[in-house]
């Protein structure tokens, strides 16, 4: 998928269709992974930045690494000052030495790695011991909410984004959450790339998880 192509409009978009819930979901990553002053932090897949300018507005450094030029471009024009940077790159290969970040968080984007457990390890490579990283990401809900959540993702998802973007980057979005690991699953994939252990937590009636994994 060409994320250079919906950048213009990614931020309006996110907050439309997530009915606002988008700041709420990134406050809660943040508030899990729990940054401090003097760390430095990853910001994989950043896209335009609302994650990283969540920390950086605590006067924490963060540095983000986008595969798209253009969602950095956005990024960087969104946080200004020397807390934030940005760097292209891919979660497969980080430009980074081993043991760099004091933490890390990916929102949205672990999905997009379809060699998930090749990043992962990746990740965890360049994490130092004895730090967290946060990944905020879309699930498939349980229960009576899981039909009408379908719907909303086959049908009126894209038709909206459709009226002011590609509908067919949404029409990727459907399906990628489809078919993306059940939170048990990705939690175990977690462990099995490296980490000590994994905490989950699902937000919005499980339409949504953040899974803290942990490096000792």
């Amino acid at each position: 998928m060409k994320f250079d192509n919906i950048s213009g409009r990614y931020d309006f978009l996110n907050h439309l269709l997530s009915l606002g819930q988008d700041y709420y979901w990134r406050a809660v990553m943040v508030r899990e992974l729990g940054p401090s002053v003097g760390d430095r932090i990853l910001d994989l897949a950043t896209g335009t930045g609302d994650s990283a300018k969540a920390i950086v507005e605590r006067g924490i450094d963060v540095i983000g690494v986008d595969i798209s030029f253009n969602m950095l471009l956005e990024a960087k024009q969104k946080i200004t000052g020397g807390h934030y940077q940005i760097c292209s790159g891919s979660g497969y290969a980080l430009p980074f030495k081993a043991e760099t970040f004091s933490g890390a968080t990916c929102a949205f984007g672990i999905r997009n790695m379809h060699e998930t457990i090749k990043a992962l390890m990746e990740i965890h490579r360049v994490m130092k011991k004895g730090s967290k990283m946060a990944f905020l990401e879309f699930s498939m809900p349980r229960g009576m909410i899981k039909r009408p959540y379908s719907f909303y993702l086959s049908k009126i998802l894209p038709f909206v984004a459709g009226l002011f973007s590609k509908r067919e980057a949404y029409d990727y979005l459907a399906d990628s959450i489809r078919k993306f690991y059940a939170a048990e699953e990705f939690a175990q994939l977690i462990v099995a790339a490296g980490f000590s252990r994994c905490e989950k937590k699902a937000l919005s009636l499980g339409c949504v998880y953040i899974h803290i994994a942990y490096k000792d």
